[in-house]
């Protein structure tokens, strides 16, 4: 089964318009520049775009569209060729044509190309990114802060994979405005990095808290600290507002996102101090042998 492009991954969240995107048309024709300039070119003259031809097929039999169509503010068009439709295109099906246009990139030339795809976003204030193969959206500056990028950039370093995988699921239902997620999985991640960095995957988080403070890897005077962090994490995703009586119990209450944002704060900051903790007391050993002399 083919992996599936950005559109594909968030359909529900942007037919019901809980993600909106927009692109400037200076961000747009700087990605032309950039996708061609990564392109494959050859045929006569060397005028064929052999890796825009390829991404193109891609995207028609994905979509099930006869040519490439664009929005022109009332209905779907057919676009002018493929320059039209990365500067005219939705926002959605754009990034599906740079993740399919990666697919198709040279794996040695990914990293600079990413490199510059998200120097781009960066320069024209998009809050789209690029990272561990997808495409994420990040609502607000504070969700931008310098621990959070460090929090990711930890976890892929250290090989958390499985925390970072949530870690990220996190923040991608943030962006869907998914705000019971976002806490949930945030706590997955949490707990996650608690049994990777105490080697302990079967215990309970209740257990993984205790050791890790009096195991030496945070004061003690933390347990209650971590205890109340874990209780937060948990408890918010299933309170239901305006209990009835003799049992009935109304819808679950909305989660608001500044309580969403929160929790993903909270937890990515925990997440940075466990690890980093966990590397001071684990450090790094030399392969190389002691020289005797």
């Amino acid at each position: 089964m083919k992996p599936k492009v950005f559109s594909e991954r968030h359909e529900k969240a942007l037919r019901e318009k809980k993600l909106r995107l927009s692109f400037r048309q200076e961000l747009r024709k700087s990605l032309v520049r950039l996708l061609w300039r990564y392109s494959v070119c050859g045929g006569w003259n060397n005028e064929e775009n052999l890796t825009v031809d390829a991404v193109t097929t891609a995207i028609l039999d994905r979509r099930g569209w006869d040519a490439l169509q664009r929005w022109d503010g009332k209905q779907m068009v057919k676009a002018d060729g493929f320059v039209d439709f990365i500067e005219r295109g939705t926002p959605h099906h754009v990034l599906d044509a740079i993740e399919l246009f990666l697919e198709q990139l040279e794996y040695k030339k990914r990293p600079s190309f990413i490199a510059e795809l998200n120097n781009l976003f960066d320069l024209h204030h998009s809050p789209v990114r690029y990272f561990r193969n997808e495409f994420y959206v990040i609502d607000s500056a504070y969700l931008e802060s310098k621990m959070l990028v460090e929090a990711q950039e930890l976890l892929q370093r250290t090989g958390f994979d499985g925390a970072l995988d949530e870690f990220m699921c996190a923040r991608t239902a943030f962006m869907e405005k998914d705000f019971r997620q976002t806490i949930l999985f945030a706590n997955h991640a949490f707990e996650s990095v608690l049994k990777a960095v105490l080697e302990l995957p079967n215990k309970r988080t209740g257990e993984l808290i205790k050791k890790a403070c009096h195991g030496e890897l945070v004061p003690s005077y933390y347990e209650g600290f971590l205890n109340s962090l874990h209780d937060f994490l948990s408890i918010v995703p299933t309170t239901r507002a305006n209990e009835a009586a003799h049992g009935q119990g109304k819808d679950i209450k909305a989660i608001s996102p500044a309580l969403a944002e929160l929790a993903l704060h909270l937890s990515g900051s925990m997440i940075v101090f466990l690890i980093k903790r966990h590397m001071e007391k684990t450090p790094p050993q030399s392969d190389d042998d002691d020289i005797p002399f």
